[in-house]
């Protein structure tokens, strides 16, 4: 219906001349801003094919770089063109990572601001207004289409590109060899972004559109004997760009190989393999399909010949011919064979043949020769199910983006071997290249190391979808698959097309398929879009469902009959990646459910460095350039620039920052220029707490937040623009003041105290409003910034000492790298930058591990093994088994598997019952490794493992006797002291608080004791897109914190991060052989404050929520102390806890961590059956984990024990009566939580140690933590038993 509104009433005018006609520099626009023109004078597509008569223009090139078009010299592609003094750069690269311009990461926005075509405006505004006949549901979809027209003065519509235009111009030359003499030569890039124009020796060549597509040239005509110059213009920005916007960092550059190379006159141009096996799935028929084209052709006639071996065993041959070819003519021989019993290709039996293709002349001689590798296989829907030769498969994926820390979109074969090791060796058993087509070499290593590749259209409009229903654009759409379809349909490793990714749901994506199904009738497509399903898909390709929705819809007989792949769940942006047990369970139950692509492999960050500056103020407040902003002159010595865009400076969110009194002042000086028009963010601490801010071309504004936003707006004077002013911002209590260069621009009433937000303060950039779908953020030069908490006028002047913040950018410091999410992207990642697999990772294995083993009868040994494999027996692997006791081994032994693929069977495990030592747990553990090398890892390495546990033969331990010994109590200087021989425990008389362990004279304790129930936000709190599933928010003013309203804000509104004690009783009392201490407090929620709200159906008055905690300490006279501790929740309370128990400081020496739990790798309550139970050990420094932003990291779950230790291995050691979850870090809670960069981070010299009664999961970031998995405000009671290690 939305379709045919936009079909019926947009239309684009396009120009109708000859590109021929155009030279390229004096009419840019002409081509860039021309659907029409997306290339010119270039080869068909073909299979990838690079001959042995060849020459690599990788290297080192020049270049120079502008920010348009018209910065570039007019005559820079010229022979004699003198370019000594432009900068060298490497091709390949993408520029912005050898550090010219910006890199923007951006999920779906464009850079610049765009807006609808007028033409579409018209329309929708004629249905709204009724002189387009519609319905209410048009007139609904109408209105929201219009709601998204930017109001941005430098908004350009669709298909348009902005004046600001990143652009690169490049060159180098080459020597054509002697022996090429009477060839043809040709030119092809492989991927350049976005938009090139080619000149060879000063002669304009060829254009073209498209990052991801490869362009080819024939140079024949322009190339000479010896040297030749090749000059390429590269503009980050065109109309194609629009079918760019994928979710990644926007690079730009020749970021591929470049080659030159020659062919004969007469030569294979292309080539397609079809296999098809019969229906028993033994032989397959072979057909190959050649084109042979001739320029001037030498021969009367040719033949072509094909042999197809494996192992040098020859498998099929095959000759088309003679046949004549005409000048500048192609002809299409056709090849067909019955190949018998071919082994077949599948991830788990990655066979490739070689095939040989040869055009030999009337004489016999080989004129041209091309041998690749090809796979046999077939793919099937039958009745709903994928099929692939003939066994309904799982697919399990993960999406990549080929993405490298320091050389952003250039991927080398090492790195690639590197991924498809590490997807190999967990388990994955395909890719989704989202959300374009992959390099070249991507597709043969998938060959060889057994990869399914999903392969994707380079067509994404995430932030113009409509664009997918404007007729001008289909044109493009068809050309970018049909250089996908055919530079990749010969690849085994292939098993479906996916039609683009959030490219809108317009006739477009259906043309796409059409396209794409004129090239490889073998292959079926999906797409993905963000409705749930595509009329043109195959497949269908639901994205981010929750299990249940997941299955009920598609699994449980479906009124799509379509098989179901989700071709994006489980979104893993920093911790996180829980619930994958959940949706597995439910794919392995219905045949028509495929499996699914996680959101996504590479962790997005990239290699920057650390940049500081000095703050005067006397609080010397950590504070970091971001982006490439720059030190300049300013009006008193330096100043720092901001470019429009990604460049700010990072304040850390310290105490003295977050103002909180009924007083303060903002001051900076200003060089604004004219983007400033658009973002114009100066000193932002959020959009809501303070801030200062150009709004528009003739707006200034200054914000407070004292429980309501409070909001000063004044004209900006005459001379604004490219001028330097002061702009000072006061508020005194009673009045909210702006002045300009010293004169008052306005003032309003104002009454308050200014809230406190967690947000960070920056300069050149608001946190809240400015992440991953960031325009502009400031385009000015700003000097002298200070924040006071006092009100001070220009007329008092500004001491940097009466400051809380003042940064006079007089020098720059920094050590050091970090690796940047840039200006808020979205942290998604499964392995690190480096290529170092999380934690995650080790549950995604797991979960899918190819053996899936069940205990059925734990006194006879009998085990169930399902081999979950498609292709291969159990036997593949060596299966061992060994019953422990903790980690003791006490028996053990291998077991021959033989079960067939996707089948079941019962076998017995000889073990029996050892003698049962008191204390111990007992576990039968089951392990299958690979029996022989593999490419992608070597014999040994584990691929399947489980773990029950023998519950039945566990015994408690025997009651120790406790040591003899007294327990001395003593009060002084406020403390009350418990002490025996060699230790003490005290207590705070005021808080009844647990404040000093001492063992042989050593404090070990450096924190309290305390209740917790707060955790760093993960990622996945912090982030807009799962914000509905926690409902509302109880308290205003907290639905902004990071994107938009997120699950953070339910625990920030709530008060869980400030939470105030009142004791209401500490009692003391000795025994016989100890002492007790019993504490009654109630934990109040945001600091105990309370609020005036409706308390029931008639009253209304002061309420105050948290709980009542009640805690029993005994220490006996051997120095074991024992916690009973009693929570009651009590009032109001968030929707759940991200944790309930306690936290604690200890001393810096105890990091060493031993525990008695799952591990060795951290894992969390919804992601935790991917870690074995056991004993394992670490270091608090080794727990870390570098999430790209700061968060809780390094859980450890249902622990038995937990000891942290000194190197002499004296300490301490933590036991529940129920199972618990501890983790520990050398920085503070509030640092992890306030820091927003790891650079940000503060070691402290003691440990941060959180011990949790019950801990919530870490969820997915689009649809947030399942419910069964989240901590519940409800009562608990838990015994916490300290014991002296000495």
């Amino acid at each position: 219906m939305n379709n045919r509104i936009i079909t019926l009433f947009l239309m684009l005018s396009t120009a109708a001349l000859s590109a021929q006609d155009k030279p390229f520099l004096e009419d840019i626009p002409y081509y860039v801003e021309n659907l029409s023109v997306f290339e010119l004078n270039q080869e068909e597509s073909r299979a990838h094919h690079i001959p042995d008569k060849s020459i690599s223009l990788n290297g080192q090139w020049k270049f120079r770089y502008a920010e348009s078009p018209a910065e570039i010299p007019s005559d820079f592609f010229k022979t004699g063109y003198n370019d000594r003094k432009w900068d060298n750069i490497q091709v390949p690269s993408n520029w912005e990572m050898q550090g010219f311009g910006e890199p923007l990461f951006r999920n779906m926005t464009t850079p610049f601001p765009n807006t609808l075509p007028s033409t579409m405006r018209d329309s929708l505004e004629r249905v709204i207004d009724g002189r387009i006949p519609a319905s209410e549901m048009q007139k609904r979809w109408a209105r929201y289409q219009l709601s998204g027209v930017s109001r941005d003065p430098f908004a350009v519509e669709v298909p348009y590109t902005p004046e600001f235009n990143p652009t690169g111009a490049y060159r180098t030359s080459f020597t054509i060899p002697s022996s090429w003499k009477g060839d043809r030569i040709f030119l092809r890039l492989e991927k350049v972004a976005s938009a090139s124009f080619i000149w060879i020796n000063g002669q304009q060549v060829g254009y073209n559109e498209g990052a991801q597509e490869p362009a080819e040239y024939d140079i024949t005509d322009y190339v000479k004997p010896g040297k030749n110059s090749l000059s390429v213009l590269v503009l980050k920005y065109s109309d194609g760009y629009y079918l760019e916007t994928q979710d990644y960092w926007r690079l730009a550059g020749i970021f591929d190989d470049v080659w030159v190379f020659a062919t004969p006159q007469a030569r294979i141009f292309d080539w397609q393999v079809i296999t098809d096996f019969d229906k028993s799935y033994t032989d397959s028929e072979l057909d190959i399909t050649v084109d042979v084209r001739g320029y001037n052709p030498a021969s009367e006639s040719y033949t072509v010949t094909a042999e197809v071996s494996r192992n040098c065993r020859m498998a099929a041959a095959m000759t088309g011919g003679p046949f004549v070819l005409k000048q500048n003519g192609k002809h299409t021989v056709k090849l067909h064979s019955l190949v018998k019993s071919p082994d077949k290709w599948t991830s788990e039996t990655p066979d490739l043949y070689d095939m040989t293709l040869i055009l030999s002349d009337d004489a016999g001689n080989v004129v041209d020769k091309v041998t690749k590798r090809i796979g046999f296989k077939k793919t099937e829907i039958i009745d709903g199910v994928f099929y692939l030769n003939g066994v309904a498969l799982k697919v399990n994926a993960q999406c990549s983006h080929m993405q490298h820390p320091s050389t952003g979109h250039v991927i080398t074969e090492d790195v690639i071997r590197r991924d498809m090791e590490i997807l190999k060796q967990f388990g994955f058993n395909a890719v989704r290249t989202s959300h374009y087509p992959p390099v070249h070499r991507y597709l043969e290593l998938a060959d060889e190391y057994g990869l399914y590749v999903i392969d994707e259209t380079g067509d994404e409009a995430h932030s113009t979808e409509y664009v997918s229903s404007i007729p001008e654009f289909k044109e493009m759409y068809r050309e970018r698959v049909r250089r996908m379809v055919l530079r990749d349909r010969n690849h085994a490793c292939v098993l479906f097309w996916s039609a683009g990714n959030e490219s809108g749901e317009g006739f477009l994506i259906n043309e796409v398929v059409k396209e794409g199904r004129k090239y490889d009738p073998t292959r079926f497509w999906m797409y993905g879009g963000n409705a749930a399903v595509h009329p043109a898909e195959d497949i269908v390709g639901p994205r981010y469902p929750s299990p249940i929705e997941h299955e009920f819809r598609y699994g449980f007989k479906p009124q799509d009959k379509r098989p179901s792949f989700m071709d994006e769940y489980l979104s893993v942006a920093g911790n996180g990646g829980g619930g994958m047990d959940d949706f597995w369970n439910e794919i392995y139950d219905h045949p028509r459910l495929m499996g699914g692509a996680i959101w996504d492999f590479v962790s997005v960050g990239i290699d920057q460095p650390v940049r500081t500056l000095k703050d005067k103020s006397p609080y010397d407040t950590p504070a970091n350039i971001m982006g490439r902003a720059r030190l300049v002159s300013g009006p008193s010595g330096k100043a720092i620039d901001f470019n429009r865009q990604d460049q700010w400076v990072q304040v850390y969110n310290a105490d003295n920052v977050e103002i909180s009194g009924d007083k303060m002042t903002l001051t900076l000086d200003i060089y604004p220029r004219s983007y400033n028009a658009s973002g114009g963010y100066m000193i932002n601490k959020g959009s809501n707490q303070y801030g200062l801010r150009q709004n528009g071309k003739d707006k200034l504004e200054f914000y407070i937040d004292t429980g309501r936003r409070e909001l000063l707006s004044v004209d900006l004077p005459s001379d604004w623009q490219d001028r330097w002013h002061n702009v000072t911002a006061v508020y005194d209590g009673a009045e909210m003041t702006i002045y300009i260069d010293g004169e008052k621009a306005g003032s309003r009433p104002a009454r308050g105290r200014i809230r406190n937000l967690p947000l960070s303060l920056c300069i050149g950039r608001d946190e809240e409003r400015c992440g991953q779908e960031t325009i502009y953020t400031c385009d000015a030069v700003i000097d002298n910034v200070g924040i006071f908490d006092t009100a001070v006028r220009p007329a008092d002047g500004f001491n940097a000492e009466d400051a809380v913040l003042w940064l006079d950018f007089e020098e720059e410091g920094g050590e050091g790298m970090f690796w940047s999410y840039g200006v808020g992207a979205r942290t998604y990642g499964s392995i690190w930058p480096d290529r170092t697999p999380q934690p995650e990772m080790w549950q995604m294995k797991k979960s899918v591990q190819p053996l899936s083993f069940s205990l059925l009868d734990p006194e006879k040994g009998i085990v169930e093994v399902w081999n979950r494999n498609h292709f291969i027996n159990a036997d593949f692997y060596r299966t061992y088994w060994k019953i422990t006791a903790d980690n003791e081994v006490v028996a053990s032994g291998e077991i021959a598997l033989d079960i067939d693929p996707l089948s079941r069977s019962v076998v017995k495990i000889p073990y029996s019952k050892p003698l049962i030592v008191p204390g111990k747990e007992y576990r039968l553990e089951i392990s299958s490794v690979l029996r022989q090398d593999e490419v992608w890892a070597k014999a040994g390495h584990e691929v399947s493992w489980e773990q029950f546990e023998l519950k039945d033969w566990n015994r408690p331990a025997e009651k120790a006797c406790r040591t003899a010994g007294e327990v001395a109590v003593t009060e002084t200087d406020g403390k009350v002291v418990l002490a025996g021989n060699g230790f003490s425990y005290s207590f705070d008389k005021s808080t009844g608080e647990l404040v000093s362990i001492m063992s042989d004279g050593r404090e070990i304790l450096t924190k309290a004791v305390t209740l917790n129930a707060w955790r760093a936000p993960l990622a996945n709190e912090v982030d807009g897109w799962n914000a509905y599933s926690g409902g509302a928010i109880n308290a205003s003013g907290y639905g902004g914190i990071g994107h938009s309203n997120v699950l953070a804000a339910h625990y920030y509104s709530a008060g869980l991060d400030n939470l105030g004690h009142a004791v209401a009783s500490v009692n003391v009392r000795e025994f016989d052989g100890g002492a007790a201490v019993d504490v009654r407090e109630l934990v109040l929620l945001d600091g105990g404050q309370g609020e005036i709200r409706q308390l029931d159906q008639y009253i209304s008055g002061m309420a105050f929520d948290g709980f009542e905690s009640t805690w029993r300490y005994i220490v006996y006279g051997d120095g074991t102390l024992t916690i009973r501790h009693i929570i009651k929740p009590q009032g109001a309370m968030p929707a759940w806890l991200p944790r309930l128990g306690v936290t604690l400081g200890l001393d810096g020496a105890y990091s060493n961590v031993e525990w008695h739990g799952r591990g060795p790798q951290a894992n969390y309550p919804d992601r935790k059956s991917g870690y074995r139970l056991g004993i394992w050990k670490t270091s608090v420094e080794d727990m870390y984990e570098p999430y790209l932003i700061p968060q809780d990291y390094g859980l450890r779950t249902d622990n038995r024990w937990v000891r942290m230790t000194d190197d002499e291995g004296r300490g301490v050691e933590f036991s529940v009566d129920e199972p618990f979850n501890f983790n520990a870090y050398n920085y503070s809670t509030e640092n992890l939580t306030k820091a927003v960069y790891t650079y940000q981070l503060q070691k402290t010299d003691d440990i941060t140690f959180n011990l949790d009664y019950a801990t919530s999961g870490v969820g997915c970031t689009a649809r947030g933590i399942f419910n069964s998995y989240r901590v519940y405000p409800q009562a608990c009671e838990r015994t916490i038993t300290v014991r002296l290690i000495r």
